[in-house]
């Protein structure tokens, strides 16, 4: 199989998990048949959806206009904190200015840039942008798109539905940490969970996420206790439900999201490198070990299993297209059972 061939099959799957998922959120599109019932990690989706929306310009258009719309209910410290790179940056940086030019906002205000890169990078995968107007959002960070406007089609999430309990928790508890800890916390189906898994999940600094423990020690509604060398956390479940009005088996349920999308974002942006076909067979399995090691911890922590005997030399390449539709699988059904 071609790189090219594999990243068609992939972009696809990729595509109709996002627009599964937005689609619940509040972005204009059919609703898919299934209610997703797990509670989204937003920043981690978007931060996804920048990337993968280079494939399908309608998409991150809509994600965008989406943005805007519901600025209040993203924590742009958190979306900052999870970008990883100068791509990841740059796609981050982008968007929160043309959200800040549409709509001025001193939280989504980035520092100006001292100078506009001289050459600008095509934002969206086989789309040139036409001769007319380029939208100086994405140029001043090195991007060339067409001039964005929003639609205005975006709608709010319901803040009911499962997917949906992050934004619902910031209503509660503020945009901040201590709502992330209580996602966490409750949507992981445990008796308690290890400090370590709380601080992963929150998209926060470690400093950060013990103060939010200890606030939500403070108010009484959070247990910690010493296990071996660790710190493990819990929640009254019922407690919450009975607040949020719901019945304790209907809170969401959890995934992980950050390591997931982190893993789906880099097999894409490796896939849409141009020339990958022109590589021998060799080469490419061995640019695809390279990839895939940097990102095997991701991959293990969201469910998808590594591969028992990794073939060697071009070998591999089949190897590799299998964990990657295993990770694709694994993401839109939350079940490693698909992998």
């Amino acid at each position: 199989m071609k790189a090219a061939s594999l990243n068609a099959e992939l972009t696809a799957g990729l595509l109709d998990l996002a627009w599964n998922l937005w689609s619940q959120l509040g972005v204009s599109a059919a609703p898919p048949a299934d209610v997703e019932q797990r509670a989204i990690d937003p920043e981690a989706l978007l931060l996804f959806t920048l990337e993968i929306g280079r494939s399908d310009p309608r998409l991150l258009d809509e994600t965008l206009d989406w943005l805007l719309s519901n600025e209040q209910l993203v924590s742009v410290q958190r979306l900052r904190n999870l970008a990883r790179g100068e791509e990841d940056k740059a796609l981050v940086d982008a968007a929160l200015s043309w959200a800040a030019r549409s709509r001025p906002s001193a939280r989504l205000r980035n520092a100006a840039m001292e100078t506009r890169p001289e050459t600008l990078v095509p934002l969206f995968h086989d789309v040139r942008a036409p001769s007319r107007e380029l939208d100086p959002s994405y140029a001043e960070h090195g991007l060339e798109r067409p001039l964005l406007r929003p639609s205005g089609k975006s709608q709010a999430p319901d803040l009911r539905a499962p997917i949906a309990f992050a934004f619902r928790l910031r209503r509660l508890l503020g945009l901040g940490v201590r709502a992330e800890i209580v996602r966490t916390l409750l949507t992981i189906r445990a008796p308690n969970v290890s400090a370590g898994v709380v601080a992963a999940d929150s998209g926060f600094a470690a400093r950060n996420v013990r103060d939010g423990v200890l606030q939500l020690q403070e108010a009484g509604v959070l247990s910690t206790a010493t296990v071996g060398a660790g710190r493990r956390h819990w929640l009254d479940p019922a407690a919450w439900a009975a607040l949020l009005g719901l019945p304790t088996p209907d809170l969401p349920f959890h995934h992980d999201w950050i390591p997931a999308l982190r893993s789906l974002t880099a097999l894409h942006r490796w896939l849409n490198q141009p020339g990958l076909d022109d590589l021998s067979d060799y080469m490419l399995a061995s640019q695809a070990r390279t990839l895939h090691d940097e990102i095997e911890g991701d991959l293990r922590f969201s469910g998808v299993p590594s591969v028992h005997t990794p073939a060697r030399g071009e070998s591999f390449w089949e190897d590799f297209a299998t964990t990657a539709r295993r990770a694709v699988r694994i993401a839109a059904s939350g079940d490693p059972s698909q992998g």
